[in-house]
């Protein structure tokens, strides 16, 4: 059974209005010796207070909703725990809820975050389809609250937004490729709907067409940001190109597609290079350590709670779209074809 304030009250022979003031930090001519008494009896009886009364009286819950993709993959558990450190210093607690790529449940999650009160919502909403796209923005509008967007970035939300420059990061990963001297590149994308995928492949279009290389759509194989869709796309570039490099539009896919092209005795570097996008935790502890565009999620996560923070204190601020710089970090899988120097 819960603690109460009666419970302590009773617990310190004083009146619940002292105890209750001294709790909730409130002004109160108390001397310090039973403001110590109080917090140290609340702390001895595991004293919580309930979050839903509080809210009624506040107007807030000290609940933050958060909705990710796909939270096995690295880069959204890390994005994750960089929200969670920065609302835990600000004694927020996080709803966490997991679409699985799923539109329906990103819309039903959305609904749940309404119903439990929650003072703001970050999301990331993957892969909106443009016919959907007014239904989210009717959605997002009813809720009362701060929604704050993270990664994929659609205008048409009229919220704020974190984001990284996809464009640069992807530009910089073909770049290096074709500096090692690779013109047939190859690269797994993502959900095509995607505004992530979009801005990746502006970036993998834009370094191309400045090295004045072709750009075939028989190069362009579609993904899902998951292990099997790289491993999938591996096999057609195989099966169809004379790729001697492929980019990944994430670092998930660019191990699935490691896995088929070691299936197939292709090494890597030597027969083809290739580049991820992320830098999660293992990229650098592949059997061949990853070359890929750094993506600092944590810190992407932290400064998306500040935003959000920064809305509910302030309901009134002006929204923002925030947005990283993407560098490189150059491993083992990317190597200069023979004769051509970087």
């Amino acid at each position: 059974m819960s603690v109460t304030l009666k419970d302590i009250a009773r617990k310190t022979n004083l009146s619940v209005t002292t105890v209750s003031l001294v709790l909730n930090k409130k002004p109160c001519r108390v001397s310090e010796n039973t403001r110590d008494l109080i917090l140290k009896t609340a702390e001895e009886m595991n004293y919580y207070p309930n979050q839903l009364a509080v809210g009624l009286v506040k107007q807030q819950t000290n609940t933050v909703g958060l909705i990710i993709p796909d939270i096995s993959n690295h880069f959204y558990s890390n994005l994750a725990l960089g929200i969670d450190a920065e609302m835990n210093s600000h004694n927020k607690n996080i709803i966490l809820l997991n679409t699985d790529f799923d539109a329906g449940k990103l819309v039903r999650g959305i609904n749940v975050l309404k119903s439990r009160g929650v003072d703001a919502i970050i999301l990331t909403a993957a892969s909106l389809s443009p016919k959907n796209l007014s239904l989210y923005s009717d959605l997002i509008r009813s809720v009362s609250v701060p929604v704050i967007t993270v990664d994929h970035y659609y205008p048409e939300l009229n919220c704020s937004a974190v984001q990284l420059n996809n464009r640069k990061g992807a530009y910089i990963a073909v770049k290096h490729l074709i500096n090692y001297g690779h013109t047939d590149i190859a690269c797994i994308t993502g959900p095509k709907h995607s505004t992530v995928t979009l801005e990746r492949l502006e970036g993998y279009r834009l370094a191309m067409k400045e090295a004045g290389l072709p750009l075939p759509e028989k190069y362009m194989f579609c993904g899902n940001y998951r292990q099997e869709g790289g491993a999938k796309a591996a096999e057609e570039i195989l099966q169809s190109t004379k790729a001697t490099a492929i980019f990944s539009f994430n670092d998930v896919m660019a191990m699935g597609a490691c896995q088929t092209l070691k299936k197939h005795s292709i090494s890597i570097p030597d027969d083809i290079s290739i580049v991820g996008f992320d830098n999660i935790d293992f990229s650098g502890m592949l059997a061949v350590p990853l070359t890929t565009v750094n993506q600092p999620a944590y810190e992407i996560g932290q400064e998306a709670a500040r935003q959000a923070l920064q809305e509910i204190a302030h309901p009134g601020v002006e929204k923002r779209t925030i947005t990283f710089e993407p560098h490189l970090i150059i491993r083992d899988s990317t190597k200069a074809r023979a004769a051509v120097k970087d």
